[in-house]
């Protein structure tokens, strides 16, 4: 039975599918990666550009002849496995909070857009924390001026709520 591979990362993470603690200690363990996964982020073209810098290296060191250049593109190709290793984990966080924040601002909901076309890095991105520490305090703030809606509410009534 084939792979549905239009269900979203983070549908399959909010449903209980793909455990991100699971699927990145496997990550870690140079197991490899649930098939759900690989397709998406075969999308992305940054997993792309990691993904042709191995194969490059790989053929750069098939054909070194000196020890020094093997040795050089032996170390440059356990770099780039582990940036595809840190890639794809940071990938699996980034679902992860998304699939546990509800989209309310527009910068969440451009986030979760970004995400869903595999554009990783640019959701990353607006989920910066400086803007989110900015999106938080005008929350905050909507909450305070909320509960003095109430307060004002409950000074002039006879109603409490709790």
């Amino acid at each position: 039975m084939p792979q549905n591979t239009n269900v979203s990362i983070i549908q399959l993470i909010t449903s209980g599918e793909i455990s991100v603690q699971y699927e990145i200690s496997k990550i870690k363990a140079s197991e490899g990666i649930n098939i759900q996964i690989r397709n998406y982020l075969e999308k992305s073209n940054h997993y792309q550009i990691i993904q042709q810098h191995i194969i490059n290296t790989k053929e750069d060191l098939q054909n070194a002849e000196s020890i020094t250049d093997k040795l050089h593109l032996s170390g440059k190709l356990q770099n780039l496995y582990k940036v595809k290793k840190d890639f794809v984990c940071n990938t699996l966080y980034l679902a992860e909070t998304l699939s546990k924040i509800e989209p309310r601002t527009n910068k969440l909901r451009k986030a979760y857009q970004f995400f869903e076309e595999a554009k990783i890095r640019e959701a990353d991105a607006i989920l910066n924390e400086v803007d989110l520490l900015n999106d938080q305090f005008g929350l905050l703030a909507l909450v305070r001026y909320q509960k003095i809606k109430i307060n004002s509410i409950e000074n002039d009534s006879d109603l409490k709520f709790d």
